[in-house]
């Protein structure tokens, strides 16, 4: 076999900046029904679906994962997981403290630009491998264990984003200012909440009109018309999945007031919520 050569040129984009921390490891074993309450937490978890299926509720939306899933919470994200197979599930997960990747706010496992839910296909068995080797060397505690489930650790993470990188080009994610990164995050995760443009510019300690420019800026809207295309989307999901009452999803999407959040639904998706729901279940039939 011949020789390959690390050149050392720095052409490879991806860099931790800090070493990451391992916290834990676990398992869930071939349980027949498994439930993780609602919880938040102030570091970076990792949960792979080793067998079976379930739903995972994460910052309000609903995401069902299969075997090859991988969930990943950043800090401060809410979350919620349960199984929906018929047979056994099992997961195998870890918990990540003091990251920074280069490019991706610090303390962040994803940007906050990517989904939380990623499907490992061709990579799903060295995922499932890392996690299982950071498991067995985190059980065996034995001389050197810290090293190597900190390298097995990193490895891990640095396979998921590859992942990453087929789907949403990593490199274009870099260089996105940290600010409108962050306040996408921050609208993400509490969009169901009632916030105002005063209220993200405060948490991000910044003008209203500077936090404006640089979002439309850096991501291609204002985070005013981001907050209602996010409550919207929910608002669609929940019209198709449920038999909600409207005035209740306005409720729930972040709108007291049922009528404006009507005018608004209509304006955003050219239906009325109640019209978009006889559609949905028309097609269904």
């Amino acid at each position: 076999m011949p020789k390959i050569e690390i050149t050392h040129s720095k052409s490879d984009h991806f860099r931790f900046i800090k070493e990451p921390q391992l916290l834990f490891a676990g398992q869930v074993l071939d349980e027949d029904f498994f439930y993780g309450p609602p919880q938040i937490h102030d570091y970076c978890e990792i949960i792979y679906v080793v067998e079976g299926r379930g739903e995972f509720n994460i910052a309000g939306k609903n995401y069902e994962l299969h075997k090859g899933d991988v969930a990943i919470y950043n800090p401060g994200i809410p979350h919620e997981e349960k199984s929906i197979t018929d047979g056994p599930f099992k997961v195998i997960y870890c918990g990540v403290d003091s990251l920074h990747i280069e490019g991706v706010p610090q303390g962040m496992l994803l940007p906050p630009a990517v989904e939380p839910v990623i499907s490992c296909e061709k990579y799903a068995y060295k995922v499932e491998s890392y996690l299982s080797e950071i498991l067995r060397e985190c059980d065996s505690q034995v001389l050197g264990y810290e090293t190597l489930s900190t390298n097995l650790l990193m490895s891990l993470i640095t396979v998921i984003y590859r992942i990453v990188d087929v789907k949403h080009q990593f490199q274009s994610l870099k260089g996105k200012n940290e600010i409108a990164l962050r306040t996408k995050h921050f609208i993400d995760a509490n969009y169901t909440q009632s916030i105002s443009l005063k209220d993200i510019a405060d948490t991000m300690y910044v003008s209203q009109h500077y936090l404006s420019h640089l979002f439309k800026k850096e991501l291609g809207d204002s985070p005013f018309n981001y907050l209602i295309s996010r409550r919207i989307e929910e608002a669609k999901r929940l019209l198709a999945d449920s038999n909600k009452p409207i005035h209740e999803i306005a409720s729930q999407v972040g709108y007291g007031n049922d009528k404006y959040f009507s005018m608004l639904f209509k304006k955003m998706t050219g239906q009325t919520p109640s019209s978009f729901r006889e559609q949905r279940k028309t097609v269904l039939e």
